[in-house]
Formats: structure tokens, sequence, C-alpha cells
């Protein structure tokens, strides 16, 4: 039954006996009300003290509850990080966040009460970010800001703190970087290239980054599987992950944006050459092939000349070195996928059956807005259709009518 103390007019203390028998203790938690029909009413007001009772024994019997106490930044990242951190988030983000807070928030925050943090203290140590790191990068200064935020907002949710101090710091600017878009002629120019020029590995990677619009880990993540050249087609269905803390690790898509998606024939004919090439490798070392450690039968398209996979920014750097090399217009990998995008958004209307939907399915969005949020920014070949599109229709009636 239900334990619960009156200790004033409004307030009411929770007690829970937790432990085995002849070790067992008491937690107890205090809980204030606020609401006068509540107040008013002892039916309603005991029914809803119990309710918060059950509640308060399911957090202590989850290991979930955190008891109410002064607690500094340090310690209740330690909490944060156990009971919630190792569930939501992915290990990449937890790498991130570690190295960021370790080496910068923790620091200047760690000593602090949580409920001593206030909006100044915030607003200081992003300053004195950007003072010692003149030439950084808005998105950088957006990220420190949102890891203070989201882990002040954790500390609010499980009402260690009345609010979270960082939602009074106005949220700063991040100026997004331009797509840098290839036109169709440059696309042709740069397959030329690579057919004189690039490994065969290489110049299939980028292919598919340009044909497919595939993000890099999920490049990285096909295996002999995924390849179903009788149709054509890739299936999509892991993204390569590396982390210092656990290597190697192959994951769920983003948005779980398992999809099977088709190619030109052209390109998955040189998938097929690149596949033999490999399992001939595989057959020629021998014991010295190392394959992917956890799954050594795991045959990667994109793997290393060892089998291993590659390390996510090694495409990365080999097509910086190309296109400085060949006089290509620089631009990232990521590029790559938004001229597909952009190239399928243009053909809209042209080819039948290709919509803003399919094209939102083929890029792995996790619903249709996502795409026309991200894409259908202005572009110099769409902006000259338009502007034909509007001289056509104007000037020809203009001169149908014989007016001056």
């Amino acid at each position: 039954m239900p334990s619960i103390e009156k200790r004033g007019e409004k307030s009411f203390r929770l007690i829970v006996e937790v432990g085995t028998k002849g070790k067992r203790k008491k937690e107890r938690k205090s809980i204030r009300i606020e609401d006068p029909a509540l107040l008013k009413s002892k039916r309603k007001l005991r029914a809803y003290l119990e309710e918060e009772w059950y509640k308060f024994k399911a957090e202590i019997e989850a290991g979930a509850y955190i008891k109410p106490e002064k607690r500094t930044f340090n310690m209740f990242v330690t909490d944060w990080e156990s009971k919630y951190a190792l569930d939501h988030l992915d290990d990449k983000t937890i790498e991130t966040y570690e190295y960021i807070m370790g080496k910068e928030i923790k620091p200047w925050f760690g000593d602090m009460y949580l409920e001593d943090i206030q909006p100044i203290h915030i607003l200081n140590f992003l300053d004195e970010y950007k003072k010692q790191n003149e030439n950084i990068s808005s998105s950088s200064i957006h990220a420190r800001y949102r890891i203070i935020r989201d882990i002040l907002g954790k500390a609010a949710d499980w009402k260690i703190i009345k609010e979270n101090p960082a939602l009074s710091v106005k949220r700063p600017k991040q100026e997004y970087r331009e797509y840098e878009i290839y036109t169709e002629e440059e696309i042709q120019y740069i397959f030329q290239l690579l057919d004189q020029y690039a490994p065969l590995r290489n110049r299939v990677f980028i292919k598919f980054a340009f044909t497919g619009g595939f993000r890099r880990g999920e490049l990285l993540a096909i295996d002999e599987s995924d390849l179903l050249f009788d149709t054509n087609q890739v299936r999509i269905d892991e993204s390569l992950q590396y982390t210092k803390k656990h290597g190697y690790t192959f994951k769920e898509p983003k948005n779980k944006s398992f999809r099977t998606i088709a190619l030109p024939s052209e390109v998955m004919n040189e998938a097929a050459l690149l596949l033999r090439e490999t399992r001939k490798n595989r057959m020629r070392l021998g014991e010295l092939w190392i394959g992917y450690e956890k799954d050594p039968s795991k045959l990667l398209l994109f793997g290393s000349d060892y089998g291993k996979p590659q390390y996510p920014t090694s495409p990365n750097t080999w097509w910086q070195r190309f296109t400085k090399r060949y006089k290509i217009k620089p631009a990232r990998l990521h590029d790559m996928r938004h001229t597909h995008a952009t190239m399928l958004i243009n053909q809209i209307g042209k080819v039948p059956g290709l919509n803003i939907k399919a094209v939102s399915e083929r890029l792995g969005h996790a619903n249709v807005q996502t795409t026309l949020n991200i894409y259908t920014h202005s572009n110099n070949e769409a902006d000259v259709l338009v502007a034909d599109a509007i001289g056509n229709m104007l000037y020809s009636e203009h001169l149908k009518s014989g007016t001056n």
C-alpha cells in the first residue's frame, strides 16, 4: 500500500522501501500540490498522490530515479550518459559529445552546481569560445550551444532544475554552406576523367554517388548481397560508422531508410567488374585477407585492398586530391547527393511517374517535407528555364496582339 505523509497544507512526502530483507532502506520524495481542484477533493487528491507514488516506485526499481540533491554539471553529465545517452543516441553522436564536453564544456561548467548556471554563464562561454577560435564556423558554435541546451534540458525534464537556462540564450545564427551543384556537362567530363585516370574502386564509388544519391556511410556498407545485377538495383539496408570505442560497425541507415533503387546499367556493369576483381584479390591474398573482423564472410564492394571497411573520410580525401589534380570544380562528396537530387527535381514533369514523393523515397528522406525544405532551392539551370518560359508566355502573346 502506498506510503504517503502530509508535510504541510500543500506538501506531501512519498516513501518507498527498497532492498532485500535485512538490507531495506527508505527512499523519499517530496511533492507539492498547487492545483486548487485537487486540494479541495480528498478523493482526487488521494488518487493523484497514489499515482505519483507508483511512478516513483517504478523509477526506483528501474534505476531511473535521481535524488534531488545539489549536483554539479559534471555529476549530472554522468547520469545523463548512463540514463539517457547510451539508449537514445548513436555511438558517433556520443563520441562527438564526449569530445566537445571533455575539451571545452566540462572545464568551463564542470564544478558549477546545476541550479547556479544562468544564461549569462552560457553567453560568456560562447563568447570566449569565439575569441579563442577566430575563424571557427557558425556550425561549430551552434553545436556547442546545442549540447549545453540538450543536457540542461534533460535536467529540467527530470525536475532537477526548474527550467533550462539555455532557452533564455538566443540560439547562435547558423550560416549554411551553399551546395556545389555540378551541371550535366561537368558530370560527363568528370566521368571521362574517372574512366581515364581513376582506380576502379574509386571510379565506381564516385559514379554510384552521382547516379544513386547515396550517403557516404551507405556506400561504404554495400556488400555483394546488396548488388542485384539482374535488375540493375542496389539494396540499402546498412550504413558504416566508425568510432574509437567500437571501431567499425554497421547500423541502420539514417531514418531507417531501407530501400532498393535502380542505377544505370553502365554503372552496374562497372560494379560487377569491381566485385569480380575483389573476389580474385581475396583468393590471391589467402590468409593475408583481413575482411571485416566481426563478420569475415562479409565482402564489401568498397572495402580496402585487404577487405577491411574503408575509414569513412578516405573517399573524401581521394576525391579532393583528384579534383585538385585535374582542375575539377571542388566540392564535397555529399554535394554529389545534392547534385543527384537537383537533377531529379529538374526532371519532374518530364519523366513519367517522377514526382517529389518518388525523389524523396529514392534519397531515403524521412518525409517529403524534408526533400522540399532542402532541395527546392534556386539553381542557375532551373532559373534560366523559368525565365525562358515566362518570356515565351508573355512575349508570344504580345506579338500575337500586334502591339508594341
